[in-house]
C-alpha cells in the first residue's frame, strides 16, 4: 500500500542538482553493491544490516519519475546549458515573479528511504562499528564529484544528500495553501498568488534557502540568500 500524495518541489537549481548528482555515482554505486553482495560476488563492500543500496536506488527512481515536466526540463538545463520555456510562472499579488513551484506525486515511503540512507551515511561520517566499508565508499564518491584539484570530502557528498532530504521534507501548512494555488493553475500554467499565499511562500522560500545552503560554507550562504531571495523571500532590492 503506498502512501502518495502531491508534495510541493521548487525549480531551484541549488535543490535540483543536488537531487539529480545523487544518482551518479553514489546511488549507483550503492545498488551496484548490494546486487554483488547478493550474487555472491568477492571483494564487495559490505554494507551495515539495514542499508538496502538496490531499495535506495529504486526509491529514487521513483521520486525522479514523479517529477513533472517542467522539473525535468531543469535537468536538461544543468546539463546542456540550454533553457527551455515549459514552466510554472508563480505570481505575487503586485506581478513579482517567484521561483516555480510544482505539484509532484511523491510516495512519503520512498522519501523515508532517503531518509534512513542519510541516518546511514552520518553514522558512517561518526565512524560508527560496522560503517567503515560505507565510510570508504562515501570518501570515493566524493573523488568523482568533485575535480582532480579539489575532491569533495565525505561530509561534503553527505551534505548533498540532506540538502536533497531537507527540502522533499519541507511540507506543512505553508506547503498545503501553495499547492492548492499551484494544482488551480489553468492551462496556461500562471500560478497567481493570494495575500496569504504569498505570506505562506515567503515562508517557505525562506526555508528553503536554508535547507539548500545547509553543509555549505558562510559566506556562500549568505550570498545565495542576499542574490537569490533576500531576507523576506524576495531578491534584495525586489
Amino acid at each position: 500500500m503506498t502512501d502518495t500524495a502531491p508534495r510541493l518541489l521548487p525549480a531551484h537549481e541549488s535543490f535540483l542538482a543536488d537531487f539529480f548528482d545523487l544518482e551518479e555515482p553514489l546511488l549507483i554505486w550503492l545498488d551496484q553493491t548490494t546486487r554483488d553482495a547478493r550474487a555472491g560476488a568477492d571483494d564487495v563492500y559490505t554494507l551495515p544490516p539495514g542499508l538496502d543500496g538496490e531499495a535506495a536506488h529504486e526509491a529514487w527512481g521513483r521520486i525522479f519519475e514523479a517529477l513533472p515536466e517542467g522539473l525535468r526540463d531543469e535537468r536538461r538545463t544543468l546539463l546542456t546549458g540550454e533553457e527551455h520555456a515549459t514552466g510554472n510562472m508563480v505570481l505575487g499579488t503586485d506581478g513579482y515573479e517567484y521561483t516555480p513551484l510544482y505539484a509532484a506525486p511523491v510516495d512519503q515511503a520512498d522519501v523515508e528511504v532517503l531518509v534512513a540512507l542519510l541516518d546511514h551515511c552520518r553514522k558512517a561520517l561518526a565512524r560508527e562499528t560496522g560503517y567503515a566499508d560505507l565510510r570508504s565508499l562515501l570518501d570515493q564518491a566524493g573523488e568523482q564529484y568533485g575535480t582532480d584539484r579539489t575532491p569533495e570530502t565525505a561530509e561534503q557528498v553527505v551534505a548533498r544528500l540532506a540538502r536533497a532530504v531537507a527540502v522533499l521534507q519541507l511540507q506543512d501548512d505553508d506547503t498545503v495553501a501553495l499547492l492548492a494555488a499551484v494544482t488551480a493553475a489553468g492551462p496556461d500554467r500562471r500560478v497567481e498568488l493570494t495575500g496569504d499565499q504569498e505570506q505562506a511562500a515567503a515562508r517557505y522560500f525562506d526555508r528553503l534557502i536554508t535547507a539548500v545552503t545547509e553543509g555549505k560554507p558562510p559566506v556562500e550562504r549568505a550570498l545565495a540568500r542576499f542574490v537569490e531571495f533576500g531576507d523576506t523571500g524576495r531578491p534584495s532590492g525586489a
